[in-house]
């Protein structure tokens, strides 16, 4: 039985889901960053307003301490819609257990551990609260479980992520 079509399948809706969540993340992130910013234009605005009428050094105070708030603003607004995506991609990951294709999928994770561990590698398929796969041989393991992918997935997107809000 040749299940390319169905991984491919599979695959392609999985692919589509994550746009679709990028593309909905995207455009949080612009409206966040542009309310976020207009906050910090404004608390920049007001310092300098502020500095003109103080002493020059109260003046740079102020100012420094506008910047750092203003900059404390973007990145827990940065943060926030980091740990959003990571909540949207968990839940897009684990919404494949639902589907028919994710029965291929354990049966692909399961190969591929018993390929990088040996034919006699204990596997722990779709374990409670995590799906995906476990496998450990003669002190090695591997670690397919769904969160652990999303995280791998995430981890080498990088600094990239810094584009969704940007």
């Amino acid at each position: 039985m040749n299940l390319g079509p169905l991984r491919d399948d599979a695959l392609a809706q999985a692919r589509a889901d994550a746009a679709a969540a990028l593309a909905e993340a995207d455009s949080r992130a612009a409206a966040v960053l542009a309310a976020t910013r207009e906050r910090g234009d404004e608390l920049v605005r007001r310092a300098r307003a502020d500095g003109a009428a103080a002493a020059a050094i109260a003046g740079a105070h102020d100012e420094a301490q506008a910047r750092r708030t203003a900059r404390a603003l973007v990145l827990a607004a940065e943060r926030e819609l980091y740990e959003e995506l990571c909540r949207r991609a968990d839940e897009e990951v684990f919404a494949l257990r639902d589907g028919d294709a994710y029965r291929t999928l354990l049966e692909e994770l399961s190969a591929t551990a018993r390929r990088q561990l040996g034919a006699g590698a204990r596997l722990d398929v779709d374990p409670d609260g995590l799906g995906g796969v476990r496998g450990s041989s003669n002190g090695r393991s591997v670690d397919y479980t769904l969160p652990s992918i999303v995280d791998r997935a995430l981890e080498r997107l990088g600094a990239r992520t810094e584009e969704l809000w940007r």
